[in-house]
């Protein structure tokens, strides 16, 4: 049997995704890179599979699922509305909480470096 190495850490963390999550963060801001922006295949909890914007960053595999806040924050923190421009620009993650699906729930959040 495997032993576990870390029984303190985060449920979230648990469960390694090549996808961001607040658990990520560790209650820390962090800085980083744009690399780019795609589109993905991401499978849903229902099992069906939906077609979603990401965002990979320089210096990582692990990529941010986009959601319209962080769209829209990340347009506004750049100055830039067209998401091809956004490569190479340096944006703050922070983890807090927000509402989703009328429960709050961890998140990240975008603002500038």
């Amino acid at each position: 049997m495997k032993q576990i190495d870390n029984p303190d850490m985060h449920v979230d963390l648990m469960f390694p995704s090549k996808y961001l999550k607040a658990a990520d963060l560790t209650g820390k801001d962090a800085t980083v890179t744009i690399a780019g922006v795609k589109v993905a295949d991401l499978q849903m909890t229902n099992g069906t599979k939906e077609q979603k914007y990401v965002i990979t960053f320089q210096g990582t595999d692990k990529m941010l699922v986009l959601n319209k806040t962080n769209a829209k924050s990340i347009a506004v923190a750049l100055n830039e509305k067209r998401a091809v421009k956004w490569a190479g620009q340096k944006i703050t993650l922070y983890p807090t909480e927000c509402m989703s699906f009328g429960k709050i729930a961890e998140c990240i959040r975008v603002r500038e470096k």
